[in-house]
């Protein structure tokens, strides 16, 4: 037997075929006994060639591995689960992973159900089309896996995209599924693919969002219908949802929900800015379609949903998209489309307030219809809804469905997430500063990786909603010759939901920072800032007003007992224009807040901002700002030139 391995081996790759008939002959014609010997020189045969070829150093097989660098460490492998493995070093060693896993496809000594062969099914297609070894390898029934695809029954992947929702902090940035879609059409019953942090619902806020941030949950892939995500995303939520036909072939399809047999049942370390839900989908479809490696090559820092979104379309994988807007947003929709008493009559129809047959007799039958469109939608708004509005919403449907009009006539217009502008944000401003003394001139540099804020551009964002991360500020004051951090916006958010007659949402403002306070003309501190706001907004045409409540503690030791404590109120309004010439927007807040505790004094702010967007993801801001303290004033006005990518 070595005699025969010996004058072969330096053969391997000049007659492949012939190498095959040899073997073939050994295994078929050797005694028993020699048997173990044969998978063991034939796994050789194989991984000498895998060498040769340098497979191991092949982006496919790092994709499979989920192999991956880091500001701090070598590529390794992103999978805590050391199930993942064969290897005892396969976690930081593709070689070795690669080396052990042909070994285990050629083992006899294990159940089917265990075999490496059936719980690595994407390794073993993908190293067999490199190394055509499959006729050689033993013979496996992997029923687990084979039932598994089949009753997935998958035949198209659509990508999902749950708007952003800010009373999540899990989905503050949007959200990300797969659908696999089945023969029938039937996308309700389809199973839908999502990655997430499996955590304690005792956690609280504050230690969710630490654990968050630090990867300490555990983060795993779930399957569940399509219409369990609706219910959860869109309706309950209220979430738009943007559906994405994936243009993956057969054999991509194939090869993915094989990787996905591999990693459902292992676990992952979750991180909330970088490998969260949209991050593990992109590392799925670079093992889908083998020439892709969006999560290889991007997203070096954090990964954003929505520029996840952007990463695909490049990739160029997006055929056809979908718009769901969510019932909220398609009741405002359907009441800009109809006139106001048409509309009224909705409103009241689905709060019993007149009754079908006061519409049948007042209007004529297409606004009928869709006056029942309307008030049916506004009925579904309702989670939960007694026995009398099942009974209305019944009785709706019944008249709609007796006229004979068949077109609802209502259009519902999004602009596509992926076309807003970019996450990140670089600021170059230029200003002047005045305290009742002198003028001063600064010069500032800022860089925000994330996300939104209000007068940003509008396009792919709900009006009023705004979140920021990590936003820095450095301002150089020409006077004092000092560079100084201006301020650190750890997190800001914002969301600011007008009231209407069906609904009448909470807006609020949260803020954790870092910035300077000008404590008395000639001493500027740097201080901790926390402020948080609540209340109600209304809208007028395209206008978004706003007054909420609010609560500021200041901390720093120069203060009066080291803090500052002030409840007041934020008001203002957030007005988007547009026109043929320029668009942007502008806002002007107003807030007047009085002393509880620590610092005494009263201070009133005035913000006032208009942004003009140039070009796609360049734009002018002008900002001048207001602070009114109890014995002096400081005034601020700055321009800004930003720049998004």
């Amino acid at each position: 037997m070595q005699w025969i391995l010996q004058n072969y081996w330096g053969c391997v790759n000049k007659n492949l075929q012939f190498i095959r008939i040899i073997i073939l002959f050994i295994v078929f014609f050797l005694p028993v006994t020699s048997y173990c010997a044969t998978e063991t020189d034939l796994a050789a045969v194989f991984i000498e060639q895998a060498r040769q070829k340098q497979l191991a150093k092949h982006s496919a097989w790092l994709n499979l591995l989920h192999y991956k660098s880091s500001l701090f460490s070598a590529r390794k492998s992103q999978v805590d689960d050391k199930g993942f493995f064969l290897a005892k070093n396969g976690a930081y060693n593709a070689q070795s992973e690669l080396e052990a896993d042909l070994r285990g496809f050629f083992s006899h000594t294990m159940s089917d159900s265990d075999h490496p062969r059936c719980r690595f099914p994407a390794r073993f297609h993908w190293l067999d089309t490199q190394l055509n070894f499959s006729q050689l390898s033993p013979v496996v029934e992997c029923n687990d896996f084979n039932n598994w695809r089949e009753t997935l029954n998958v035949e198209q992947l659509t990508l999902l995209f749950p708007a952003m929702y800010l009373e999540n902090p899990a989905s503050m940035f949007g959200h990300t599924f797969i659908r696999f879609d089945r023969p029938d059409n039937n996308h309700l019953l389809s199973p839908t693919l999502s990655y997430a942090a499996s955590f304690d619902k005792s956690d609280n806020m504050l230690l969710y969002s630490w654990k968050g941030i630090t990867g300490g949950y555990p983060g795993k892939f779930y399957l569940q219908a399509y219409f369990e995500t609706l219910q959860k995303y869109s309706d309950i939520e209220q979430r738009d949802i943007w559906e994405y036909k994936l243009n993956l072939n057969n054999q991509e399809i194939d090869q993915l929900l094989r990787h996905l047999w591999e990693v459902k049942s292992v676990y992952f370390d979750y991180y909330f800015f970088r490998e969260n839900c949209s991050f593990r989908l992109l590392a799925l479809l670079d093992v889908a379609r083998e020439k892709l490696n969006m999560s290889m090559d991007a997203h070096f820092l954090y990964a954003v949903p929505v520029d996840t979104i952007r990463d695909i379309e490049e990739a160029g994988l997006i055929a056809t998209r979908n718009y769901r807007p969510a019932t909220h947003n398609k009741i405002l929709q359907m009441s800009e489309q109809v006139e106001k008493e048409a509309r009224d009559a909705a409103f009241s129809l689905a709060k019993s307030e007149i009754s079908i047959d006061d519409i049948s007799q007042k209007f004529t039958e297409n606004k009928q219809a869709k006056i029942y469109q309307l008030a049916d939608v506004v009925l579904n708004q309702f989670a939960k809804y007694s026995v009398d509005q099942a009974s209305l919403q019944l009785d709706i449907l019944s008249a709609r469905s007796h006229l004979p009009i068949k077109e609802y006539g209502f259009k519902f217009d999004f602009i596509a997430p992926e076309s807003s502008h970019q996450s990140a944000r670089f600021q170059l401003s230029v200003g002047q500063q005045n305290d009742d003394v002198e003028d001063e001139l600064f010069y500032e540099i800022g860089l925000r990786p994330v996300f939104h804020d209000q007068l940003d551009a509008t396009d792919g964002f709900s009006n009023g909603a705004s979140i920021s991360v990590l936003e820095a500020q450095l301002r150089w004051y020409q006077l004092q010759d000092k560079l100084k951090l201006e301020k650190l916006n750890l997190f800001s958010l914002k969301s600011i939901i007008a009231v209407n007659p069906w609904a009448m949402p909470l807006s609020r403002k949260i803020s954790f920072q870092i910035k300077q306070r000008e404590l008395t003309l000639d001493n500027a501190i740097t201080e901790f800032e926390f402020q948080f706001g609540a209340g109600y907004s209304s809208e007028i045409q395209s206008v978004l007003m706003y007054a909420l409540l609010q609560t500021q503690f200041e901390y720093a030791t120069e203060l009066e007992n080291n803090h500052a404590l002030y409840i007041g109120f934020d008001a203002g309004f957030l007005w988007p224009f547009s026109s043929s010439i320029v668009a942007g927007k502008s806002e002007i807040e107003y807030q007047l807040l009085s002393d509880v505790s620590g610092e005494e004094g009263d201070v009133q702010k005035i913000n006032m901002g208009i942004q003009f967007d140039i070009v796609n993801d360049h734009a002018l801001r002008f900002e001048y700002q207001r602070y009114d303290y109890e014995l002096f004033d400081v005034k601020e006005l700055k321009l800004s030139y930003l720049m998004y990518f």
